[in-house]
């Protein structure tokens, strides 16, 4: 109330201001010695606004706050751009009869504030529809803007066509700024600003390869350092020839298909899938049928050597593969309000934590665990967050359940230990230095080495020491050391770590992994990659991201899965399906990115018997989708755990666009109105 009075009141004073100068001009005439008012440099601009000479952008997300600005614009009759909207959906009628200018941000996820919940994908397609005029934008750096045909593949996912959102980014956008009349289009007279594109805008797959304003190519591809700018290492010395290069995207694959109805739900105990194309975790096999029989695959193979037994019902789709895993995340732990209230991830209390565990903070109702069984997500690793150099033990978790027990694949999977800034900020006069930062670590190991070589005392009862125990079951090998860093000095430290302790070691994150390949590869160690669009400059630790690292860690024969990692502000968590296809649009085959958040995932967490692949006895954990999997605007119709629908694309579209946004609360219930 009071932000609005006190945009209200300024308004209010710069009309008076207006008035004060209008009769100042009005009586100048009649008298030159006329008394000017007294310049004000603040209310300049807002007379400007009244006088619709300048257009006032609002930044606003909720249904309330839209109307709020709109009633304001209407008061004072200024023109105004609604920035954000995350939820326009809610208020249609209102901002098309207002004509309203709305520039739109689309993310992959939601959360990360409250006033982002109810951002959903279909919200450009809803406004463009009941007749608003919409831009989309990247609100840079919540998605880079490097990626800007990735957010616009968003609205068409949500069901905006594509000259639509090509018009949402171009045209439109230019005339809520007053440029339509330069840029914007194609037109004779108008400036020669254009780029030149590999494919279609919106496919993953494709690429831009020039880019032109006012007549000149100020980016091209093919330029070794232009390049460095769209993949990433544009830090990096330009003799520095650890730069990978440019890797061509991998080609798109024809279209599958299958034919046949879709069973309505429920499915019952026995029932098939039919599709064009499946990957089961390791290539691909066309025509393929599925047969699930009391929450295990049954059988699995090409349609003319598995028929689909007679009287059990048949769900079709064009596409199959295992259920996805996001290898590295704090889904469970972080949770989308972003409030202390639901962030768990991290125990600000002692740089040492090695005896809390993921287990007991897991939220089974967190809204993001529907959100990502929305995109056919049905295991997370859930791991301590970054502040602690010795964070706490992750666990491996189903994404459906009703409590973190019976979710839990590996309840104490690893023991999470962090290097770098944020480990070494986090308690100042304690640790400030990745000098101190590596002693803690390796004082704790020792530590956890003696208690694990002490002798018993047969007449003296054993006394539980849970800090002890974790780091001595770490310190002999007896539990995984996940140990997260970006910078290549921090990951050659954890290698020394590892030989210095022979500790069972994984690297996490590993933005400059691609600089010390040779070392990583030496020490046998898997990395859990980092998110490949992660922002480039979030922290100096990744001004070197390179978007095509999961290529070059292939090529180097070192055993890697992608993670959605953490994230401290909007989006709350990422789409790890997103990110595999990042990576194949740098380079990585179709087949191997699609392992590394499938079988090649659960090899590296140490579930591979029973999760990330689709073969006979399996548990069947299935997404279905109505296209490419890896495609930007692709589709997951059905997600399946342990044989149970916990996702249906068709009872998601039966609830309002109100209701479609991240759930304060996910419930056991899968999808709408699915239960166990």
């Amino acid at each position: 109330m009071k932000t609005y009075a006190l945009q209200r009141e300024q308004f209010l004073k710069a009309r008076e201001y207006q008035a004060k100068w209008t009769a100042y001009q009005k009586k100048k005439i009649e008298d030159p010695k006329a008394v000017a008012p007294e310049r004000d440099l603040a209310m300049e601009p807002l007379v400007e606004v009244l006088e619709r000479k300048r257009t006032v952008h609002f930044h606003c997300h909720r249904a309330d706050d839209l109307m709020s600005a709109l009633r304001l614009s209407e008061e004072f009759g200024f023109e105004i751009v609604l920035q954000h909207a995350s939820e326009g959906h809610r208020v249609l009628e209102e901002l098309a009869a207002r004509k309203a200018n709305v520039s739109l941000t689309l993310v992959e996820a939601p959360g990360g504030k409250a006033e982002v919940v109810q951002l959903i994908e279909e919200n450009a397609a809803a406004l463009v529809k009941a007749g608003v005029r919409v831009a989309i934008n990247t609100d840079d750096p919540v998605t880079e803007s490097r990626f800007y045909l990735r957010t616009g593949a968003i609205a068409v996912r949500g069901g905006l066509s594509e000259p639509e959102a090509l018009k949402a980014m171009t045209l439109s956008p230019a005339a809520m700024l007053h440029l339509d009349h330069r840029i914007g289009s194609l037109k004779a007279g108008k400036d020669a600003d254009f780029a030149i594109l590999s494919g279609s805008p919106f496919s993953v797959y494709t690429q831009v390869l020039e880019t032109w304003i006012e007549g000149k190519r100020l980016f091209a591809r093919e330029d070794n350092q232009d390049a460095r700018y769209q993949a990433g290492g544009y830090a990096l010395s330009p003799r520095d020839d650890r730069w990978p290069g440019i890797a061509q995207p991998v080609k798109a694959p024809a279209p599958a298909t299958a034919e046949g109805p879709v069973a309505n739900l429920p499915l019952g105990e026995r029932y098939a899938v039919r599709a064009g194309r499946l990957f089961n975790g390791d290539r691909f096999i066309d025509n393929a049928v599925v047969v699930v029989n009391e929450g295990k695959i049954e059988a699995v193979g090409p349609e003319n050597q598995v028929p689909v037994p007679a009287g059990i019902k048949v769900v079709t789709c064009a596409e199959v593969t295992p259920g996805l895993i996001d290898a590295h995340g704090c889904a469970g732990l972080s949770g989308g309000l972003n409030v202390p209230a639901d962030q768990d991830q991290d125990e600000a209390t002692d740089p040492n934590t090695a005896e809390v565990r993921a287990l007991d903070g897991f939220n089974p109702d967190d809204g993001l665990l529907e959100f990502l069984r929305r995109q056919g997500i049905t295991v997370v690793h859930a791991t301590p967050g970054r502040k602690n150099p010795i964070a706490g033990q992750s666990g491996i978790f189903i994404t459906q359940g009703r409590t973190a027990e019976k979710m839990a694949l590996r309840p104490q999977a690893m023991l999470v230990m962090n290097l770098g800034e944020s480990a070494k900020e986090s308690y100042p006069g304690k640790v400030t230095t990745r000098m101190g930062t590596a002693a803690l670590i390796r004082q704790a190991l020792q530590q956890g080495k003696a208690h694990a070589e002490k002798p018993a005392d047969k007449d003296k009862p054993v006394v539980a020491n849970p800090k002890l125990d974790a780091l001595a079951a770490a310190a002999t090998g007896k539990m995984p050391v996940l140990m997260a860093a970006h910078r290549a000095d921090d990951i050659l430290t954890a290698l020394r770590l590892k030989k210095e302790f022979n500790l069972d070691l994984k690297l996490a994150l590993g933005t400059e992994a691609y600089l010390v390949l040779d070392p990583i590869k030496a020490a046998g160690v898997p990395v859990f990659l980092h998110p490949p669009m992660q922002r480039l400059a979030s922290s100096m630790e990744t001004m070197h991201s390179y978007t095509g690292s999961a290529m070059v860690l292939k090529k180097a024969g070192i055993p890697f899965a992608l993670g959605s990692a953490f994230e401290g502000y909007v989006p709350k968590v990422r789409n790890v399906r997103s990110e595999a296809a990042m990576a194949a649009s740098y380079g990585l085959s179709r087949e191997d990115a699609l392992a590394s958040i499938t079988f090649g995932a659960a090899k590296l967490l140490g579930i591979e018997a029973t999760r990330g692949a689709i073969a006979p006895g399996r548990p069947a954990d299935l997404v279905l989708f109505d296209g490419d999997p890896l495609e930007s605007f692709t589709h997951v119709t059905h997600t399946v755990l342990d044989g149970r629908v916990v996702y249906s694309r068709a009872e998601y579209l039966q609830l309002p666009l109100n209701r479609r946004g991240l759930q304060l609360s996910g419930g056991v219930g899968g999808g709408c109105c699915l239960g166990w």
